[in-house]
């Protein structure tokens, strides 16, 4: 194989970037997202967030370039093996502009519910409109080959066919497009279901094959949006009220502050957001702390604070009584923990600066801590697309040295018979089991109590939670005699 990458094409330059503004349509903004993300590696939500206040797009056109970016992104994988059946010339050979165009109209052709000739409509109509007129007829071309590619037929079983739905159907299409199924999992999982090969040898090697296609359904759901409801100034039932008034979908959650919403458009601009009402907040992640179960006076570590969620939750959970030390490592981490205990109204949170090595957590010991810590993410793929792209064996191992690290501070500023809550949205043993088996087998005064492990669409996103308590005995007092 080495021989052959001096002799491929390089592929075109980045062209200028598309004069895509002033922004009034949801295929525009997505593809802008797109090509941003592409240059900069940032997080398609950020990138949203920011060109909100640039543009001023519908609800409806928002939402529809939230579901084509993040789908794109999400599916990217397929969607590229997809197009290059379709498309005669090499990749290489291909604009990148005109590649994320063809991206994003394949995503809406596979995944979307607009039908077929009004993506391909749109979608040359926005090449027209960006001044591309020598790719219409191609974008025109290969998007009406995709349409003849896809058919009307679903399955319930993973074929070299049948492309992975969100909502846990194979979509038949007219020939093979994945490997097969049966001889070749590892390939078949990662091509049909979007993933990174290093994922999805990792999958295919631990998970039975049902869990493993539970977790590749779950990794194309787009996420639910989740309010962990501030019990201490209104009740679920209340929010949910003024939430349907503003015209809203609102289910309850599986917790029990928790609600979860469909058609939100601009979460902030929801009524209670700003009197401090609710929380954005994954039901996965409310249960480190339900797990930590803190009691009014305690004095409480939250390591890896920002910006906020767990420890406002903390806050909560303990009539705001207690006394919580949400701790980060730079002014701009500390600063968001700040803004969301002043919008929620949490005076029992004190926002503390802290050195990467725990140089500068206060002395005098903890009755409990959460540490949360940074990860690899592989248990909220739906909820961040961009994970499984960024995912890394060798970051991985640099992971869990930092992460063990962080578990180690966290137990040394708890008092004996203390307790410390680690978590993380991974499900990758050396970030989970494997991490604490090893801890606690090198720490004879590390006590597991009890751990739980979710892999992604059991039911919801994956998560690992462990309660450990310590154990080693205080020093003895000095009871000698004058």
């Amino acid at each position: 194989m080495t021989g052959r990458h001096s002799r491929r094409k390089s592929s075109p330059p980045e062209s200028t970037p598309l004069n895509i503004t002033p922004i009034s349509c949801g295929r525009r903004l997505a593809l802008k997202v797109l090509q941003q993300h592409d240059l900069t590696g940032r997080f398609v939500t950020d990138l949203l967030k920011d060109l909100d206040s640039e543009h001023s797009l519908t609800r409806q056109e928002r939402g529809l370039a939230v579901d084509i970016a993040a789908g794109t992104i999400r599916h990217r994988r397929t969607i590229d093996l997809i197009l290059q059946s379709q498309v005669s010339r090499p990749r290489a050979e291909v604009e990148p502009d005109l590649w994320r165009i063809l991206q994003t109209a394949t995503q809406q052709l596979v995944y979307g519910r607009t039908p077929d000739h009004a993506v391909v409509d749109a979608t040359v109509e926005l090449t027209r409109s960006l001044g591309q007129t020598r790719w219409v007829g191609f974008v025109n071309g290969v998007l009406r080959n995709i349409g003849r590619l896809l058919t009307d037929e679903f399955g319930s079983e993973p074929s070299r066919r049948g492309v992975p739905l969100p909502t846990g159907q194979f979509r038949v299409v007219a020939s093979d497009v994945f490997s097969c199924p049966l001889t070749a999992q590892v390939d078949y999982f990662g091509e049909a279901f979007s993933m990174p090969r290093a994922i999805a040898r990792r999958w295919v090697k631990r998970l039975s094959w049902n869990d493993l296609l539970t977790a590749g359904f779950h990794s194309l759901k787009p996420p639910t949006i989740s309010l962990r409801v501030n019990r201490l100034t209104t009740t679920a039932s209340e929010l949910t009220v003024s939430l349907t008034e503003a015209g809203v979908i609102v289910a309850p959650g599986s917790v029990d502050e928790a609600l979860r919403l469909e058609a939100a458009g601009r979460i902030e601009s929801l009524p209670g957001y700003d009197e401090g009402l609710w929380s954005i907040q994954d039901e996965s992640a409310m249960t480190a702390s339900l797990a930590l179960n803190p009691t009014p006076g305690e004095r409480i570590l939250d390591l890896c604070a920002a910006p906020g969620g767990k420890s406002t939750h903390l806050a909560e959970l303990s009539d705001n009584n207690a006394k919580i030390i949400a701790c980060d490592v730079s002014d701009d981490r500390v600063s968001r923990i700040q803004a969301n205990a002043d919008r929620l109204g949490h005076s029992s949170i004190t926002p503390l600066l802290i050195e990467r090595d725990g140089t500068g957590i206060p002395e005098q010991p903890f009755d409990a801590a959460l540490v949360d810590v940074p990860c690899s993410n592989t248990g909220v793929l739906a909820r961040r697309p961009e994970a499984r792209w960024r995912f890394n064996e060798w970051e991985v191992d640099d992971l869990t040295q930092l992460q063990t690290r962080l578990l180690m501070i966290a137990f040394d500023a708890v008092r004996p018979g203390g307790r410390i809550v680690y978590s993380t949205c991974s499900v990758e043993p050396e970030e989970t089991t494997l991490l604490i088996q090893n801890v606690v087998e090198a720490v004879p005064a590390m006590t597991l109590i009890r751990e739980q492990l979710l892999l992604p669409g059991q039911p919801a996103d994956g998560a690992y939670v462990a309660v450990l308590q310590r154990n080693d005995e205080p020093p003895a007092s000095d009871e000698s005699t004058p």
